[in-house]
């Protein structure tokens, strides 16, 4: 199988419908039937995400529901779920659909052309990216506080490495996925940390981006979230948690 899309979903009953139409649109268009496979990984959801996607299963060939029942956050829910994916390239996606469908088939093209890159992550501020609908001026200002840190912390370039659509190449993901540790939405920050000490080559790429004002990240939780976990990160890479 060429391609896993792995979209991670925590109350996801009122957005994932129409995802899963675009999704499954740029993939049928895109790729020949058989070729790739969609799972949602539902993180323990209280709303009824799970029946919604279990009827959508007839309608989508490709379609799989992986329903774990306890929350556990998007990190460990992602982590569960990699291992479940077949495909030779596994996308990791959100469930609100904020970057362009149209880059599926483009991060596909870029890996299997260039070889020496494992891991590609879409980004917000490199050239040629878009910000189609921008976000509140709070979590932009955090972002740029984050940046300035991992710039500090962990020697990163000042731009977006941590966006929620990533490719991986199947090795590079099923050697990084078992060391990861964060359980929030921060383990996106984790894994390209991970990554960056293993070895495997980490390449941003420009998407294009629209805000979704129904986010399910909380700016004030999860910029305390980063702080802290910033220093747990750089401190399991001084013990050498990561190269194990």
């Amino acid at each position: 199988m060429e391609l896993t899309v792995l979209i991670p979903a925590y109350n996801e009953a009122g957005r994932l419908p129409a995802t899963l139409k675009k999704v499954f649109g740029q993939l049928q268009g895109n790729f020949s039937m058989g070729s790739y496979e969609v799972l949602v990984a539902n993180d323990g959801s209280r709303d009824n995400t799970a029946a919604i996607v279990s009827e959508l299963v007839s309608v989508y060939p490709g379609l799989r529901l992986l329903d774990y029942k306890i929350n556990r956050g998007r990190g460990e829910v992602c982590k569960a779920a990699v291992g479940e994916a077949q495909g030779k390239y596994i996308l990791i996606s959100d469930a609100d659909g904020s970057t362009d469908v149209k880059f599926i088939r483009s991060f596909f093209d870029f890996l299997e052309r260039h070889l020496e890159v494992d891991i590609l992550t879409g980004s917000r501020d490199i050239v040629d990216a878009k910000i189609l609908t921008p976000q509140p001026v709070l979590r932009v200002f955090f972002n740029k506080v984050f940046l300035l840190m991992a710039k500090a912390l962990f020697g990163w370039p000042m731009h977006d490495r941590v966006n929620g659509f990533k490719m991986f190449r199947r090795d590079a993901a099923l050697d990084i996925y078992p060391h990861q540790t964060e359980k929030s939405f921060f383990a996106e920050a984790e894994l390209i940390f991970i990554a960056d000490q293993r070895g495997w080559e980490v390449k941003e790429l420009p998407i294009e981006w629209t805000d979704d004002r129904d986010s399910r990240v909380k700016p004030f939780r999860e910029a305390w979230r980063s702080f802290w976990g910033m220093f747990r990160i750089v401190w399991r890479g001084k013990t050498g948690f990561y190269n194990k």
